[in-house]
This record gives structure tokens, sequence and C-alpha cells, in this order.
């Protein structure tokens, strides 16, 4: 049964409106006492208590100065190529990354500070649909270029060339060119905004990765609402603290595919991400906290889960983990690594 939409929803509550399947899986379970222990510190944790979202301000990186429209367009842009900052090496794990005006940046922060750089620098016109809708790859390797340019988001190229271009395709043809259009048609709705993103290539995720972290950068910023709570965007990072914490549990050799950091099957990824899905849910659930805050703070402590130097390892920083006294400190799970486009 549908679950009235006059009041605002909690993340649980977005997830049965979603239809999110939380049954059991072959390949991997909850633990339902360290998730407990794990929710019963974070409701006793100050630290999270007293956190507020995420503004997403940092001129660095997004575009606290533009228009809500050109936001709105760009923060999209941004999260239609949000995934996949890794490649294998030797059985290592090599975070896709370089150096933006002798900065040195890995991961999504290298890709934000990318296109902020281009817009700085108006040497392409990326917020314009048209532009986007015939994107080539000789425009995306000058876009993402490094210092010394050389492109390191030219893993899954083809990928990200077909996101954009179908993004600008869809605005121009659906949307006058504008994705701030789509946020006024949802009309506050996120099933509506889920339902409408899931149009485009980028954001057809079963389980919303970057339909989700797209909302709630839109949230954070201030240039959008929404009549529920978002669930976190459930990607490699979060998955590996969760598996870190004793919460999602492997089973054999799944296990050890993870712990040698070999790369998965889709089905064996997808499996994985579900049930960490719905852990998330359940820890929204037991905390009261929006699924928002909970992807604050898990991806936001990527920089201190470390896949080789967790904080954890060392006593005299320890401390600087919120979840260390609820961890089971699995350390030797690294990131789940699968060659997709979702996460």
């Amino acid at each position: 049964m549908a679950i009235p939409a006059s009041r605002h929803l909690s993340t649980a509550e977005l997830a049965q409106e979603l239809g999110l399947d939380c049954s059991s899986s072959h390949l991997a379970s909850i633990d339902e006492d360290a998730l407990a222990r794990l929710a019963e510190h974070i409701r006793e944790h100050p630290d999270f208590s007293h956190y507020t979202r995420y503004t997403w301000d940092d001129p660095k990186f997004w575009l606290p100065e533009g228009s809500p429209s050109e936001r709105s367009q760009y923060l999209t842009i941004g999260n239609a190529v949000n995934f996949r900052f890794w490649s294998l090496a030797n059985g290592d794990v090599v975070p896709a990354g370089g150096l933006v005006a002798g900065d040195r940046l890995t991961g999504a922060m290298y890709m934000w500070r990318c296109l902020r750089r281009s817009l700085d620098q108006g040497t392409l016109p990326l917020l314009d649909a048209a532009f986007l809708a015939n994107l080539d790859g000789e425009q995306l390797d000058l876009l993402f270029a490094d210092d010394s340019g050389i492109n390191p988001l030219a893993i899954a190229r083809e990928d990200r060339i077909a996101n954009l271009r179908d993004l600008g395709a869809r605005l121009l043809r659906d949307w006058e060119g504008q994705f701030s259009n789509v946020i006024e048609a949802a009309a506050t709705s996120l099933t509506e905004f889920v339902r409408l993103s899931a149009t485009f290539r980028a954001f057809d995720d079963p389980l919303f990765k970057l339909t989700m972290v797209n909302a709630i950068l839109h949230l954070g910023s201030g240039i959008a609402t929404f009549d529920a709570d978002p669930l976190p965007g459930i990607d490699y990072h979060l998955l590996k603290q969760l598996l870190r914490q004793g919460v999602v549990v492997p089973r054999p050799p799944l296990e050890d595919k993870l712990i040698l950091c070999k790369l998965l099957t889709a089905d064996e990824s997808y499996e994985l991400r579900r049930v960490a899905l719905c852990a998330f849910v359940e820890i929204s659930r037991q905390t009261c906290l929006s699924g928002e805050i909970l992807d604050n703070k898990w991806w936001w402590n990527r920089r201190r889960c470390l896949t080789a130097e967790p904080v954890c390892l060392h006593s005299a920083t320890a401390h600087e983990c919120p979840f260390l006294d609820a961890c089971a400190q699995l350390t030797t799970f690294g990131i789940p690594v699968e060659e997709t486009r979702r996460y």
C-alpha cells in the first residue's frame, strides 16, 4: 500500500515507496547484532546528533555562486560521470586522480575540481545541453586532463561520454535543455524525481546510487526540496565500511574475492550493494537519521577508512574515526570492485 504523500517520508518509508527489495541474499547477509551496536553508538555519539547536512559550497569543487538553474545543471553533469574512479594494477586498487593546478586529488574530488576548472577557464560550454549532446572523446580528455595533459578518468571513458551525450540529448528533447525543469516537474516528490531521473542513462541504476547522490547535493545546496529523506548513495566507499564494521557479511567464496580485491561479477556486486543499502535503511530507522546524513558521514569518513592505511591501525589516530567503538575493524576488506558505470 502506498504511503500517503501528504507528509514527509522517512528514509525507510521512501525505501518502501520505491519498492526496495530487502529479502535475503545467497551472497551476503546483515549481522543484526552488529547493526544494532552501530545504531546504538550513533544514537549516543555527539558527532552524529550535532551533525547537519553538508552544503556543497566549496567554490573549488562546486558552483555556490551560480543561479539555481546553473547549479542544478552543474551538479547533474558531475553526477552523470560520478563513478569508477579506480583501476586494478597487479592485484592492487589504484585510485584515479592527478594534479590540478598543483593540488593532488583523487576520485570524485578530482572530477569535481576539473569541472569547476573548466567553468573558470571558459574552455568548454560545459552547462550547454547541446554541447553535451555532441561531446567527443577529445573534449572529454580536455575536460578531465591533469597538469601533465593526461586524463586519469579515461577509465570507463566510453561510458562517461555516452552518459553525457544522453544527458544533453534528453535535456534538449524533453526539458528545454535544463535539468532544473526536471526538478520543477517533480514538484518536491522524491519518488517522482527518481522516476524522471531513471529516463536518463546516467541514472538508471535500480539501486539509485547516482540519483540519490544528485538528490543529496541538490538538497544540501538549497536548490531543491523533497517530500522524503533520501536513501544513501550506495557506492564502494560506503559498502567497504559496512564490510569492515561487520554489518554486511559476505559468504564464501565472495569473502575471499573482497579480501583479495578481485573483480566482482555484476550479480555479486548488485547483491552486495542491495544488502548494504537495506542495512543503511535499517540504520536510518533505528537512529531516526536521514539517509542523507548517513551518506555524508560514511562518505566523508572514506578519508579515514583508507583501503591500505585506515586510521584505526594506529593508536595515535584511531580516535579520528567516529565509528571506532562500534566497528569490528575487519580491515582486510578492500573496496568492492566491478567494471560498472553505476558507482
